[in-house]
């Protein structure tokens, strides 16, 4: 497995190493990840806001503003992602009662709420609120994985329920450990199990040799301009890829230090640092 450079693509979203958007090498301290559901392919499917990519016609310039370019998001729009909110919340306390391990999920529901009060509050240009969405979609994504994985796929795994008979509409996960794979597949999740292969005949039973899917075809994979930084460079498989998409969202939106003194100079205007052009906050 090759190392890799993980940065934002030009939709805000991580492309081919997004978990909410393709499958992942399995890791061990995030094995809810395969549980994600995929994007419903109806859009009337109320899941599928959480993979709305934001519009012009959703973003409200604000007037008679001392900055030009700010704006908010549509409050209907706001609205769903609040009601949707509101209903995992719910799902989470009925979960945190009946169980002892609860600071994980704890830990994002409350970046989930506070990413909710930025994207209703702090006003920004388009391309910040885009980034404010994702995050959002990011994280209410993951603790709905992490429910079903705790609550249905689990127990299946440890032989607590019967196993799957369906295989479950998920992301699902990439693994070369037979044993992830026999627990996957007991819990009705997808897995793509890795072998060897030298180019000879097959040392065991393989159905049929295909070519995987590209991501390109199916995700938006070019560089936003400007590029967005590399926040990890490193293997697939590790957490700390995870962890850096989870940190990078968190602090991606840091505006200058009042209290930074900086040498005596000419006066300079504090930027605030985002990515895009159309982003940029000049401060005088």
């Amino acid at each position: 497995m090759q190392r890799r450079d993980i940065f934002l693509r030009s939709d805000f979203r991580y492309g081919p190493d997004d978990p909410t958007l393709w499958p992942q090498p399995f890791v061990e301290e995030y094995p809810h990840l395969g549980a994600i559901p995929r994007q419903p392919e109806d859009p009337k499917d109320p899941l599928s806001i959480m993979w709305w990519n934001p519009t012009r016609a959703a973003f409200f310039p604000l007037e008679n503003g001392v900055l030009d370019g700010l704006g908010q998001l549509s409050t209907s729009v706001y609205w769903t992602f609040q009601e949707m909110s509101k209903g995992l919340k719910e799902r989470v306390e009925i979960y945190k009662k009946k169980s002892t391990s609860t600071s994980q999920i704890s830990l994002l529901v409350r970046a989930m709420d506070d990413a909710l009060v930025r994207m209703g509050s702090l006003k920004s240009p388009f391309g910040l609120m885009w980034f404010k969405i994702t995050e959002f979609q990011r994280l209410y994504l993951e603790i709905y994985a992490l429910l079903d994985y705790m609550e249905i796929y689990k127990p299946r795994m440890d032989g607590l329920q019967p196993p799957a008979t369906t295989v479950a509409n998920c992301i699902g996960a990439f693994t070369n450990i037979p044993q992830i794979a026999q627990f996957f597949h007991r819990a009705g999740l997808p897995i793509w199990f890795l072998q060897p292969w030298t180019g000879g005949p097959f040392p065991h039973n393989v159905l049929a040799v295909v070519t995987p899917l590209d991501p390109a075809d199916s995700l938006c994979t070019s560089q936003h301009e400007p590029p967005f930084p590399v926040i990890f460079r490193g293997y697939m498989n590790v957490r700390e890829k995870h962890d850096a998409i989870q940190s990078y969202s968190r602090k991606w939106l840091v505006f200058k230090d009042p209290f930074h003194d900086e040498p005596p100079s000419e006066p300079k205007r504090h930027v605030a640092p985002v990515a895009s052009c159309e982003s940029i906050l000049c401060l005088s």
